[in-house]
């Protein structure tokens, strides 16, 4: 699968909607954007929509009307390319200056400390091997 196009916050915001719909015509998504507190013209949707279009971020069922659209690419991936690309920005590559300002900001609850400890743990055990039974 290709890599993800740059979005702007506008258009993410727009993938997003679209995400949580799967598929709809300009008009739901508006009313997704909406319900998550971004009122936006009609106008204005179609023509983020028709940009996440030309960069192939979403795709168009033009067989009937009004217009199907669809994301192209899996939330998780482009959230993955998003960070990547943040923590590359702003901590010039370490991932680890992005998880200590977490930690140290104090704003993770302790649920959530427990839960990244998990994940981490987890990801540190060897995978279990194939074709043996217990």
């Amino acid at each position: 699968m290709p890599k993800p196009p740059d979005l702007t916050a506008a258009e993410l915001r727009v993938m997003k909607a679209l995400w949580v719909l799967e598929r709809g015509t300009v008009a739901e998504v508006r009313a997704e954007l909406a319900r998550r507190g971004q009122d936006l013209a009609y106008t204005t949707v179609m023509t983020l929509l028709s940009r996440l279009a030309a960069k192939s971020a979403v795709t168009v069922d033009k067989d009937r009307e009004p217009f199907i659209y669809k994301a192209a690419h899996r939330r998780e991936l482009v959230l993955r390319d998003r960070l990547r690309e943040f923590v590359r920005e702003v901590f010039d590559g370490n991932a680890d200056s992005l998880v200590l300002n977490l930690v140290e900001d104090e704003s993770l609850t302790r649920e959530e400390l427990r839960a990244i400890e998990q994940r981490i743990a987890d990801a540190e055990a060897p995978a279990p091997k194939k074709g043996k039974k217990s």
